[in-house]
């Protein structure tokens, strides 16, 4: 499944950056077998798969997969609430579990990956750079500093990282989303220039409240502050952050903290192989 999720990464870089990165299609190395397939008028007969066209006594050919390479942001959200689980797990494991299956799969095959941390403010800062080994030191090196600060502000995060990054790139955000609601334009502005992924980690005692009248104190984890809810009235509105992703046609991925590993690797391999069926970029 882990290779499944990097050769489908790859794919959708492909995608979204034909064109506008080198490619090593006619390289005679580099190249990963993606799949056979029957021939179809117009393919390559360089391309025909002798020993597959033997078996079967079919003609099929190899298809080979565009060796690109790009620029990978991830954007990680390291403010307090990430440390929220009502399970077993905490948004922050399933943070560093998917981070590390990402980062993974991105700098295999040769992209450069770049981290942004943040809380209220830009924690931390690496450049984009090569390497697997690299890219594993810094993410180890990430999650280890202890931020700054509790609170949440995405409009800080996005601001920086549109001043930083003057090339299209591919960027992932991970976080709750549990942030004022001031990002409309940064986030605007980030998603004109880069192919954005959010990945949206949740806890189901965030969304699931009983089906009654009443008020539950609640304490939100970042201020300390304790707070009167009204359950009958709390889950009316859908948060901001969903309408905006629609508005700006951006496709977004959403994990529990109740699902474990295998569901949500199944999880990013669907929404990559949807998002490739989809085809490129989307007009915004």
């Amino acid at each position: 499944m882990r290779k499944r999720i990097r050769l489908s990464l790859q794919r959708l870089i492909g995608n979204f950056f034909d064109g506008i990165f080198s490619s090593y299609l006619h390289a005679s190395h580099g190249l990963e077998l993606d799949e056979l397939r029957g021939y179809q008028p117009g393919d390559d007969f360089r391309s025909i798969d002798w020993k597959t066209t033997a078996r079967t006594g079919k003609l099929h050919v190899r298809i080979k997969l565009v060796d690109k390479r790009v620029t990978i942001f991830f954007l990680v959200d390291r403010s307090r609430s990430e440390k929220f689980g009502s399970l077993v797990n905490t948004k922050e494991d399933i943070q560093s579990s998917v981070l590390s299956l990402l980062v993974y799969a991105s700098s295999e095959t040769g992209n450069e990956i770049g981290f942004v941390t943040f809380t209220d403010k830009v924690e931390s800062y690496i450049q984009p750079k090569a390497g697997e080994k690299e890219a594993l030191k810094n993410i180890k090196n990430i999650l280890l500093k202890t931020p700054s600060s509790n609170y949440t502000d995405l409009n800080t995060a996005f601001r920086f990282l549109n001043e930083q990054s003057h090339f299209p790139s591919l960027v992932f955000i991970l976080s709750d989303f549990l942030a004022p609601y001031n990002y409309e334009q940064s986030l605007k502005t980030l998603s004109y220039y880069h192919e954005v992924i959010p990945i949206i980690i949740s806890d189901r005692m965030e969304t699931n409240l009983p089906n009654a009248k009443g008020f539950l104190s609640v304490q939100d984890i970042e201020t300390g502050m304790i707070k009167s809810l009204d359950i009958s009235t709390a889950l009316e509105k859908s948060a901001p952050y969903l309408a905006l992703f629609r508005k700006l046609n951006i496709d977004y991925l959403t994990l529990s903290t109740g699902e474990d590993e295998e569901i949500w690797i199944k999880k990013i391999s669907e929404f990559f192989d949807k998002r490739i069926r989809r085809g490129g970029r989307r007009r915004r």
